[in-house]
């Protein structure tokens, strides 16, 4: 199944989708309303699932962009803003740091060189999951729910795709598209191109019964809150800087970052 989203209203149709088509299932004994083999592709710079009973927290956002940004597995600070991060530490790192993997050796730096030697690759992959002996322990607790993230340069504008075995709708879709969005217009800046489209595709896309009041708040209020506090688009300089794992609060997305 396959939704084009133009504008952030219109994120709640996944929702309405999602409560249709949902079939119930039970992964690790939990009560999941799930899509199979879903896909969804928003516009440029379409970010924020904040909607009215659903308590979007965009300070939480900014922590987590930011602890992405310094991609150090082992910095376990993020704990201290979301007691879930604390129930999966082991052998004293957070597996699902997603930074760890896009600014690391195979990541934003090598995607760069690649798509300005070959502007038309199909090679600007950066994988994730199964890149870990961690990953693969039968108990493991924190495995990343992205496979990979993929960038296409097409017509003077960067496409991405990231790839899930697992998106849950309320706080993995909450974090997870405006965190890929960002990781989009660093590497479009980057490459001096225009935002493209963001495509997910998802394995399970779900909701956890335990969450189904807030789900079906959302659904009754159909109504999307707007951020206020918007993030300023990111200088070529500044998409430099970040790529280094370097936040420099003069710069204003660094600033807006920071400002928690």
């Amino acid at each position: 199944m396959e939704m084009l989203i133009k504008n952030e209203q219109e994120l709640v149709r996944m929702y309405y989708v999602l409560q249709q088509h949902g079939k119930w299932t039970e992964p690790r004994g939990e009560k999941t309303l799930e899509i199979e083999n879903f896909s969804y592709t928003v516009n440029p710079f379409v970010r924020f699932n904040s909607f009215k009973g659903r308590n979007f927290n965009l300070k939480y956002l900014k922590r987590e962009m930011a602890w992405y940004v310094k991609a150090n597995p082992l910095d376990l600070s993020i704990t201290e803003h979301a007691a879930q991060w604390g129930k999966i530490v082991a052998n004293g790192k957070l597996n699902s740091n997603y930074g760890s993997y896009w600014f690391g050796r195979f990541g934003v730096k090598h995607i760069v060189r690649l798509l300005q030697q070959d502007s038309m690759s199909r090679r600007a992959v950066i994988p994730m999951y199964g890149t870990d002996t961690d990953h693969m322990d039968l108990e493991a607790k924190d495995v990343p729910c992205t496979l990979a993230v993929e960038f296409r340069l097409r017509n003077g504008r960067l496409n991405m795709r990231a790839i899930m075995r697992s998106q849950d709708i309320l706080w993995g879709m909450g974090n997870d598209l405006p965190t890929f969005s960002f990781l989009q217009e660093i590497v479009a800046t980057l490459l001096n191109a225009e935002m493209g489209t963001l495509t997910v595709s998802v394995g399970s896309f779900h909701v956890y019964e335990s969450r189904m009041e807030m789900f079906n708040n959302i659904i009754s209020a159909a109504t999307h809150e707007p951020v206020e506090d918007k993030p300023p688009r990111i200088s070529r300089y500044e998409a430099h800087l970040l790529m280094e794992s370097e936040i420099n609060p003069t710069f204003e997305f660094s600033k807006w970052l920071m400002n928690v």
